[in-house]
């Protein structure tokens, strides 16, 4: 009986509505979209000697979802590594910054405080946007892109994803 009962307690509570495993997902592709966004993007300069960093700045969504996803990943030779900050600056050492906002530091003060410096900013939707945007887009995580703000910070981003992108962001052109 108590085996039972145990079982339905455990089972009720490891148990996820069909919402949340959406969410599960959603989590988990934007994770991968992190650090798949490297190789379609051109630094101006950067260190071979320091890892490649991937900051999640104030609320993160990612978890350990994050770290597992760049477990052993490189780019250009470089290990990728997660660095959690409650507040960034162009000094934090962030190549991508994933900003989920903060008390200390709202996604905008982000933002403002890494215009124009070579890190390529992303947010989720219902924030300021950053060069990069999430957007759940007919149930699919999809993104767009602010090439004036990746311009102003030295960053080119390639036409293959320039070509994923719901809209992209253009002097004179709409987003």
């Amino acid at each position: 009986m108590w085996r039972r009962v145990l079982l339905c307690v455990v089972c009720l509570a490891t148990a996820q509505p069909a919402g949340a495993r959406t969410s599960a997902l959603e989590t988990s592709v934007k994770a991968t979209y992190l650090y798949k966004f490297a190789p379609f993007v051109t630094w101006p300069q950067s260190d071979p000697s320091k890892p490649f960093t991937i900051c999640v700045v104030g609320a993160d969504p990612f978890g350990a979802v994050l770290d597992q996803a760049v477990a052993g990943q490189v780019y250009a030779q470089r290990p990728i590594q997660v660095t959690r900050l409650e507040t960034v600056s162009k000094q934090s050492g962030c190549d991508i910054a994933y900003l989920g906002g903060s008390r200390a530091q709202p996604v905008e003060a982000g933002l403002q405080a890494l215009r124009g410096a070579p890190v390529l900013t992303v947010t989720d939707e219902g924030t300021p946007e950053g060069m990069i945007a999430f957007r759940l887009a007919d149930g699919h995580v999809r993104f767009r892109i602010d090439q004036d703000a990746a311009d102003e910070a030295g960053l080119t981003i390639s036409s293959k994803l320039l070509s994923l992108a719901l809209a992209v962001k253009t002097r004179g052109g709409p987003a």
